[in-house]
């Protein structure tokens, strides 16, 4: 789907709300207290503790993270929760990352600076921006985890990108297009106001595209000697972060959506990461685990979370999690956590 036209929506007044901190890096959260949602209530209703909660949904098992923001959705009424969520998180609040992309000289070096350091602000997103004499491209691509809630987390991540830089520079930050990987939502005027490009759905990947124009348009704050001062910053915290290609977390991303119906087996995961069962036992090894450890971790995780929803019946949980049979699941549920799925779902806690 393509949608060229301009935005006709009128300007959202900016909302007359302080972010709590404890809320400020966690999208739905942020929404569903702009909304006047009661936001201890909603994570009590899905057993997260707070502890949890402030450390974003970076350490939410997949069906957690879905519940928290179908929950939040629901109770906001806000279909374009995400995007509005972005508009009122402060500049800074992303540290050093917000200041050291803004204070590059020109729009197209602030942007590439982003792309170089956003694993400070999440270790597992992948944004890589590129350049050629026509056009510059930046590239989002979530960990398959993310799975019904991409659509959300994309378009809150892309409207924090987008309200920084016009901050700086007003509504000289424009793209020629975005493209989506996904349909187009229901909110579809709330994208066109919040981004005032063209938009494209149902796309094969998620890519902003800038003009060269607008590219090298200055950024007024730029100072040079801060820069330097910042990249260092920048650079010393990333050398702190797990290497990006950290076999880990992509067999977690690979078992994630290898499991249903069925046991993933270790030749299955290596010949998705295109390297051998040796080569894949070997790294685990090196990184202090093993296949049947991290599929055993997953699965326990993964069944937490779906049994804090009681719309999902224990034997749809075992069929998620892969296993042939529920009496499978209940005796590996056992081994993990020393109750049954029923008691477990009995005692209203993950």
């Amino acid at each position: 789907m393509t949608d060229s036209d301009k935005p006709a929506v009128p300007p959202r007044p900016p909302p007359a709300f302080d972010v709590p901190l404890n809320t400020a890096v966690c999208p739905p959260l942020i929404g569903a207290a702009l909304a006047g949602v009661d936001v201890d209530a909603l994570l009590a209703e899905l057993g997260i503790d707070r502890q949890t909660a402030d450390d974003a949904d970076a350490s939410l098992s997949p069906a957690l993270r879905v519940a928290l923001w179908r929950e939040s959705l629901e109770r906001s009424r806000d279909p374009a929760l995400a995007l509005h969520a972005a508009e009122v998180i402060p500049f800074g609040h992303f540290d050093v990352v917000d200041y050291v992309a803004t204070e590059a000289p020109t729009l197209g070096e602030g942007i590439a600076a982003l792309a170089r350091y956003f694993r400070i602000v999440r270790v597992d997103f992948r944004v890589r921006f590129e350049e050629d004499d026509d056009e510059g491209r930046l590239y989002l691509e979530l960990p398959p985890s993310f799975g019904l809630v991409t659509s959300y987390t994309t378009e809150f991540t892309l409207a924090c990108i987008f309200t920084r830089f016009r901050g700086i520079v007003g509504e000289g930050f424009a793209a020629s297009e975005m493209r989506f990987c996904y349909p187009a939502p229901g909110h579809l005027a709330e994208y066109r106001r919040v981004f005032a490009c063209p938009l494209r759905f149902d796309a094969d990947e998620t890519v902003v595209r800038f003009p060269r124009a607008v590219l090298a348009m200055p950024q007024p704050r730029a100072d040079a000697r801060l820069r330097l001062v910042l990249e260092r910053a920048a650079a010393a915290v990333l050398a702190r972060l797990p290497p990006a290609s950290d076999m880990t977390q992509q067999v977690r991303q690979a078992l994630s959506e290898e499991l249903r119906g069925g046991t993933p087996t270790c030749e299955q995961i290596a010949r998705r990461l295109a390297i051998g069962v040796r080569t894949l036992n070997r790294r685990l090894q090196s990184e202090g685990t093993s296949f049947q450890q991290l599929l055993a971790e997953l699965r326990c995780e993964l069944a937490r979370g779906y049994l804090g929803d009681r719309r999902v019946s224990i034997s749809e949980v075992a069929y998620l999690l892969g296993f042939s049979e529920p009496s499978a699941f209940h005796r590996a549920f056992k081994r993990w956590t020393g109750h049954s799925p029923q008691a477990w779902r009995r005692r209203g806690t993950h």
